[in-house]
């Protein structure tokens, strides 16, 4: 969706505008993303740059979303927004956090800006659809956290993106339930898909399988 092959593009719509109509800059502007593998400018780099690179938010707002996730003691004990930081220093958990946090800065910084443009549901030259809501991409953003910060983190998911269509790849299934439609993939083929709670119910379900396989495990 970010970054779509030719051959696709004119497949995946949003809003009915498909996306080889739309300028990639302008998808990475509008649709917010959290990877697997989190991103952080170079060693040295401020606390404050790396939550916000674009400089759209104060101190104050950083400061925030940092309590929120449990990070800003943190940042503190490293002198504070304007110290700079290094990865490394951080576990991976405290890494998607604040991923999680840069996400939620770039949400807030949209919000006010329709706020104050008094933009509401309206189509502009781009061909992307501007409102309260957006587009929110996870990939895996639980998988190398421990159960109690993917509580946090989906709570403040939940509060912070509640109007967005949220697509996520995910192996937790227990997160998986509360979506509206899952997709089951094997070996990059699409074998089933429905609602969740759904399938859950359903016999010869791939999915009810998986979820029992996981309740096995103690996943």
């Amino acid at each position: 969706m970010l970054d779509p092959l030719p051959s696709s593009a004119q497949n995946i719509t949003i809003d009915g505008v498909p996306l080889h109509q739309v300028d990639r800059s302008i998808l990475r502007q509008r649709i917010i993303a959290i990877p697997q593998d989190v991103i952080f400018l170079p060693d040295g780099t401020s606390f404050k740059e790396n939550l916000d690179p674009f400089g759209l938010c104060s101190e104050a707002e950083c400061q925030s979303i940092l309590q929120d996730l449990d990070l800003w003691s943190l940042v503190e004990k490293q002198g504070g927004l304007q110290a700079g930081l290094t990865p490394t220093n951080l576990s991976q958990g405290q890494k998607q956090l604040f991923s999680i946090a840069r996400a939620v800065l770039r949400r807030r910084a949209r919000s006010r800006q329709q706020a104050e443009t008094g933009l509401h549901t309206t189509v502009r030259k781009s061909g992307v659809r501007e409102s309260g809501g957006g587009i929110l991409l996870l990939d895996e953003v639980s998988s190398s956290v421990d159960m109690e910060t993917d509580r946090a983190l989906r709570k403040v998911i939940d509060r912070e993106f509640a109007g967005y269509t949220i697509i996520m790849i995910s192996h937790r299934l227990e997160v998986v339930l509360d979506f509206d439609r899952v997709l089951v993939l094997d070996s990059g083929h699409l074998i089933e898909e429905g609602k969740p709670k759904d399938l859950a119910r359903k016999e010869n379900s791939r999915f009810r399988e998986l979820l029992v396989a996981a309740s096995q495990d103690g996943v």
